[in-house]
């Protein structure tokens, strides 16, 4: 007995350690990496506000381009989706209504929402 539970503290330092020392190399790469965005950042001297702004407008006409309207099928599974969720909800024995669990409800309060 005392024999695995020095074993369990000894794996579980070590891997405790292994952990400390992943964080602790991987901080050191993403400093370094922010250290270069930084010095980036800085070398240029001024943002071309005018690219920046029309590759902003073109991603935006690209994502509502390809938006398209909702179908029958779309409004069929939203207008199942809430009685499927009641159901689902007092399978697991909660008050659809509230979300409270259905035992600390009182007697009389079950009686009403059923």
């Amino acid at each position: 007995m005392f024999g695995e539970t020095v074993l369990l503290l000894v794996l579980g330092f070590s891997f405790l350690g292994c952990i400390i020392y992943i964080h602790h190399s991987n901080s050191k790469a993403l400093f370094s990496q922010l250290a270069e965005l930084k010095s980036e950042f800085k070398s240029e001297s001024s943002l071309d506000r005018g690219e920046l702004k029309e590759d902003l407008l073109d991603m935006v006409h690209e994502v509502i381009g390809n938006m398209q309207p909702p179908n029958a099928f779309d409004h069929l599974l939203g207008a199942l989706a809430g009685p499927i969720q009641a159901w689902a909800m007092r399978k697991a024995g909660m008050n659809p209504a509230t979300g409270q669990m259905i035992e600390q409800i009182l007697p009389e309060e079950i009686h009403q929402d059923l």
